[in-house]
């Protein structure tokens, strides 16, 4: 349940603490739900990302504006392989099983001006052979825009915390959520560019840094009247760059925005192991 959820997060190197927006945002930061104001749309998204080996995770959101200063989402995320097989004390094949996590849930954003204030509850239910657990889950995030002046642009500010809640449970194993607070600004560089930093916290590791790049090419610079944009991404995560070779940590992707319809995608080698790959189709009504 750690690796990120939304193509374009994935693309920038995960960061989300600022940058977060869309649908997608239940699952980042809560908080930035406060993107959607009383005149937004709605928007609906769905997620599919191809992990290592046999691993995939899915995803849905469902988020709108309520009332004059509030939004609300609502989604579910489900990772899972292929079968497995399992074995004994003895070390003999004991059947096959398939490897199963779960997570559904809602959250609300409320804007004070430039602050955003979000809060999120879940219910995370995983399954491992013959065992099953559940567990609750709370997210809190804030999310202030325009904190500051930067050059020829401003600076988003954010933070949040994810996975608080106890233990979840299998069979007689306890063993903790991952909790990762994490921090970040986003700089909007230009108009059409946007750079990310999270510093992230993990209660069971070292503490590490994502970085992203956006660079948007919005149809009227091409001379068009249509209602399109499309948009480069990049990013370096320093925690997937841990121990693994070549190009691991790096991730690349494109996003294309054309009226109600976005789609953005990402790749993020992996070293020997390989790479995955996300894909997020959302639309607006």
């Amino acid at each position: 349940m750690n690796a990120p959820v939304g193509a374009r997060a994935a693309a920038m190197g995960g960061v989300q603490a600022a940058s977060a927006r869309g649908a997608e945002a239940l699952f980042q930061n809560p908080a930035a739900l406060g993107r959607f104001e009383p005149e937004s749309p709605s928007e609906a998204a769905a997620g599919y990302a191809a992990l290592l080996e046999t691993a995939y995770q899915g995803s849905a959101a469902y988020a709108r504006p309520l009332g004059r200063d509030g939004a609300l989402g609502a989604g579910f995320l489900h990772v899972s392989q292929s079968a497995q097989t399992g074995y004994n004390a003895l070390g003999d094949e004991a059947g096959r099983f398939t490897p199963l996590d779960l997570a559904a849930g809602a959250a609300y954003a409320h804007r004070l001006g430039a602050f955003m204030l979000g809060a999120g509850l879940k219910l995370i239910r995983s399954s491992l052979s013959d065992r099953s657990g559940m567990t609750a889950a709370a997210d809190f995030g804030v999310l202030i825009r325009h904190a500051a002046d930067l050059g020829e642009g401003v600076l988003d500010v954010g933070a949040v915390v994810s996975s608080l809640g106890p233990p979840l449970k299998l069979g007689e194993t306890a063993d903790p959520l991952p909790l990762r607070p994490r921090a970040g600004a986003l700089w909007h560089v230009t108009p059409i560019c946007d750079a990310a930093l999270d510093t992230v916290f993990p209660v069971d590791s070292d503490p590490y840094a994502q970085i992203g790049v956006e660079a948007r090419l919005p149809a009227a610079a091409l001379g068009s009247s249509k209602p399109w944009s499309a948009a480069v991404r990049a990013g370096y995560d320093q925690n997937r760059a841990r121990g693994l070779d070549g190009l691991a940590g790096l991730s690349a992707g494109l996003g294309f925005d054309f009226a109600a319809l976005r789609v953005d995608y990402a790749w993020a080698p992996m070293g020997d192991l390989g790479a995955t790959n996300r894909i997020t189709l959302a639309f607006r009504f």
